[in-house]
């Protein structure tokens, strides 16, 4: 069972290089990422996440977040039928017409798969934290790592997590409960990924020593 956290960045750099408009470059992450969820599979990846915002994308102007919010939920109505589908984050900062749909189509979607395909929506490690605290400041005794990883953004452990688009920051996507996930940062713009691509990323992630903070065995 492998996790694979994704950040597909570059499509406004991948608009601009190839003449078409930011709704076109969405388009075609959306249709990437159709062949993502093909080859995820085929490498034996059970959950892929998929940094569908940051907190900051949600103050763009009105416009641009209806791009990418149209885009990412018009993938989940192609495919829904066929994954597991599932979403979190802050989101205080979504549309309740986009928190609604999504709502509808996690409802319906195949939970019996095998594979689950999950967003996380304006993901900001400062959002995520003092939106915990807020849920649970005296309600709870104290703070413990089950309760802290049962309200993160990211619910599940983290093995790997692959950034395209060449930058090599984080940029406030990083899942708080998995210290340890692997990092791959590939200069490739997202809608020009290849199954190539994938796996290079995927076999230089799984030839690492991962010791968890061990020494070496």
């Amino acid at each position: 069972m492998t996790t694979l956290m994704l950040l597909p960045d570059g499509m406004r750099r991948w608009s601009k290089a190839n003449g078409v408009s930011l709704d076109d470059g969405y388009a075609a992450m959306a249709d990437k990422l159709i062949e993502v969820i093909a080859w995820a599979k085929e490498e034996g990846v059970t959950t892929l996440y998929i940094t569908a915002s940051s907190a900051a994308n949600h103050s763009r102007p009105e416009a641009a977040v209806t791009t990418f919010m149209e885009a990412f939920t018009d993938l989940v109505r192609r495919c829904h039928p066929d994954i597991a589908f599932d979403f979190s984050g802050s989101l205080d900062l979504v549309s309740d017409e986009y928190l609604t749909e999504l709502e509808a189509l996690r409802d319906k979607s195949n939970k019996e798969s095998g594979f689950t395909f999950h967003y996380i929506l304006g993901m900001s490690l400062t959002h995520e934290v003092i939106g915990i605290f807020n849920k649970l400041n005296g309600r709870i005794p104290a703070l413990t790592e089950d309760i802290l990883a049962a309200h993160a953004y990211v619910p599940t452990q983290v093995d790997y997590l692959i950034r395209t688009g060449g930058a090599t920051r984080m940029s406030s996507f990083f899942p708080l409960t998995s210290p340890y996930a692997e990092l791959y940062f590939s200069p490739v713009l997202f809608p020009d990924m290849t199954r190539a691509d994938l796996s290079a990323a995927l076999e230089d992630l799984r030839a690492r020593d991962r010791r968890f903070g061990g020494y070496p065995a």
